[in-house]
């Protein structure tokens, strides 16, 4: 089974962001996922046509199945 972190921040032009990071390490936290979100937020360096990042709105890890049919 897949795993996604997918995390979404609101931006400067006060839109959504959502950044995947695949195959996130297990155990992670609340606070791991905060922590890194605000490195990520402080290094300023993305900046998708939404805007840059300001803040974390939500995290949530997905997991997918494939089933190969033919």
């Amino acid at each position: 089974m897949a795993e996604k972190l997918v995390l979404t921040f609101n931006t400067e032009y006060d839109k959504k962001f959502n950044m995947t990071i695949n195959d996130p390490k297990e155990g992670l936290t609340q606070a791991d996922i905060v922590r890194e979100a605000n490195k990520i937020i402080a290094a300023d360096v993305l900046r998708p046509s939404a805007g840059k990042p300001v803040s974390l709105i939500s995290a949530k890890v997905i997991q997918t199945d494939t089933t190969v049919l033919l």
